[in-house]
């Protein structure tokens, strides 16, 4: 990897170790006008979490609201279904956008969320 992204990712590391949380605003201020690609910004968050921090912003009691819904939706469709439901079935069924059950779902799967509300 080049040494400007080791050094973004050395610069967020240092500066936010001690929070344990680096937000996509962060990672957007470090690396400021410099050009980075698609894979090198997925790379700067694959190691930060490999750092153990979490990367993006904190899961507000709106966002949990929707989990919710959208975990509920997805297990009583799979139930009926007696197969996995599609992200366009849970939308339907939960009232929520095809984009916020693919969000929901993805951070459902965290492991910080699960432990957080369980």
């Amino acid at each position: 990897m080049r040494p400007l992204i080791k050094s973004i990712v050395e610069e967020l590391i240092d500066r936010h170790a001690s929070a344990g949380r680096v937000d996509l605003n962060d990672i957007a201020e470090a690396i400021d006008a410099r050009a980075v690609s698609y894979d090198e910004v997925e790379y700067i968050v694959t190691r930060l979490e490999a750092e153990g921090l979490e990367v993006g912003e904190p899961i507000d009691a709106a966002e949990v609201r929707v989990m919710r819904t959208v975990i509920g939706a997805a297990r009583n469709l799979r139930s009926s279904l007696k197969r996995s439901p599609t992200i366009a079935e849970i939308a339907a069924v939960s009232g929520h956008t095809q984009q916020a059950v693919r969000r929901a779902l993805e951070r459902g799967r965290s492991p910080a969320v699960r432990l957080k509300y369980r």
